[in-house]
């Protein structure tokens, strides 16, 4: 009898067997992990997928993202008692970084539909994965260059006081979840 299962489960082709399309499954749930989730963690913040900042889509019209950043540099600087010549600054600094960004977050845009379009052909090409992954990477290391330099001038643009000032309202705003700066 269990040789009569033996025979019949090895004539039954493999495409009919659960297992082999619950594996299936999950390595392809795996794979878009892998390769998407990474990436779309790192443009979270300006490519429209979410988060603070420049989310929800904001980059798409930059000057909408201009406008949206000019009234929070407003909104903290003032917050500091930040002098007219210091918001100007300040002002400026925001629409370079989003201008530097915008043509990032095309190339993001781009790079995910590459990923998309491996994924979806017969054969799995794990060479042309990792390179749109490294691809990835390298596009969140560019952006996070630039938005680590726009964070470092618009620190220039107001004194140490200010920065203080402006960094403990952050820690508040953010109802207090991380450690105080002193």
């Amino acid at each position: 009898m269990s040789e009569t299962k033996q025979t019949t489960s090895t004539r039954r082709p493999l495409w009919r067997r659960r297992d082999v399309w619950i594996v299936a499954v999950a390595l392809a749930v795996l794979g878009v992990g892998v390769v998407a989730v990474p990436t779309a963690m790192a443009f979270r913040s300006f490519g429209g997928h979410g988060g603070h900042g420049l989310g929800h889509g904001m980059m798409q019209d930059p000057e909408r993202a201009k406008a949206h950043a000019a009234v929070a540099v407003e909104w903290a600087f003032r917050a500091v008692d930040a002098t007219d010549q210091q918001k100007e600054e300040g002002r400026v600094v925001v629409e370079r970084l989003i201008d530097q960004l915008v043509p990032l977050r095309e190339q993001h845009v781009a790079h995910r539909q590459a990923v998309a379009r491996e994924l979806l052909e017969p054969q799995i090409d794990r060479a042309a994965l990792e390179q749109l992954r490294t691809e990835g990477l390298g596009l969140a290391d560019e952006a996070s260059l630039i938005i680590v330099d726009g964070v470092a001038d618009l620190a220039e643009v107001l004194s140490p006081e200010q920065r203080t000032e402006l960094l403990e309202l952050a820690h508040r705003f953010h109802g207090g979840e991380h450690p105080p700066l002193h």
